[in-house]
């Protein structure tokens, strides 16, 4: 009799057991699924932000009539144009800065579609914005240059030996630049194939995004084999209109109560 009482008490603790470990399972789904809601807000938010420092940069460019950096005018007329410039390349890191926080959030949502191409992707784009960041303090090493240039006491014949100087900094800064903008839009491709496996994103994004990509890589491929090409431009666009896009598509999946790996509405 003790043995059958024994059994049915372990037969009747059983089904409860069951039903606790399910509420617990489904507990934690829905706070998985609301931390990746979160994220997906804040990612949203500085990939558009971030898209909106860059397109600022290029304003106060254009707004102020700045020369471009490799134009000697940089370095003679420096002193007229420096406040601008520096607002141009602060605008221009704070923007690779939340580049870097929204490629982070979407590695964090491809994972699960496709760990391989979310991953690789990351780090391309990744060693493109440590590349693209590198040179954007461009005023902090061409600045002292400057000031030495238009010294009154600075020797006649040394002036040509700074505008040696000033060019060869601008080389160097260049080169970064250029590869930067060459790894970055590999990056963005490696995403749009991670996006195919994931319906959550829309097959309207994945092509603009896999487009993006192609359009970038090439372009920027073409300007390190012709540097005084001006298609680095076009890839640095196709940066832009991919973290717009991506931006305000992962900020309406933090608004929406999906999963991101079921299929998007």
């Amino acid at each position: 009799m003790a043995t059958s009482s024994g059994v049915d008490t372990s037969a009747k603790r059983a089904p409860s057991l069951r039903t606790s470990g399910s509420i617990q399972t489904r507990r934690s789904s829905d706070q998985q699924q609301s931390s990746d809601r979160q994220l997906s807000r804040w990612g949203g938010i500085a990939g558009l932000g971030g898209g909106i420092l860059l397109l600022g940069a290029g304003l106060v460019v254009g707004v102020l009539g700045l020369p471009d950096a490799s134009d000697p005018e940089t370095l003679i007329d420096f002193a007229n144009i420096e406040s601008g410039r520096i607002a141009e390349h602060f605008l221009y890191l704070g923007a690779l800065m939340l580049f870097a926080l929204h490629v982070s959030v979407l590695h964090r949502l491809l994972t699960p579609a496709h760990q391989a191409a979310a991953l690789f992707g990351t780090v391309m784009a990744g060693f493109g914005l440590v590349m693209m960041a590198a040179s954007s303090l461009l005023h902090v090493a061409t600045s002292p240059l400057a000031d030495l240039y238009a010294a009154p006491e600075t020797p006649p014949e040394d002036l040509a030996a700074i505008e040696y100087a000033w060019h060869g900094t601008q080389s160097v800064f260049d080169t970064m630049l250029a590869t930067g903008v060459l790894l970055f839009p590999i990056g963005i491709l490696l995403f749009g194939v991670a996006m195919r496996t994931a319906p959550a994103f829309g097959s309207l994004l994945t092509a603009v995004t896999i487009g993006l990509g192609m359009v970038g890589t090439i372009c920027a491929a073409i300007a390190v084999v012709d540097p005084g090409s001006m298609l680095s431009a076009v890839s640095v666009l196709a940066i832009v209109a991919f973290h717009l896009s991506a931006g305000w598509r992962t900020l309406k999946l933090g608004s929406k109560d999906v999963d991101l790996t079921e299929a998007a509405t």
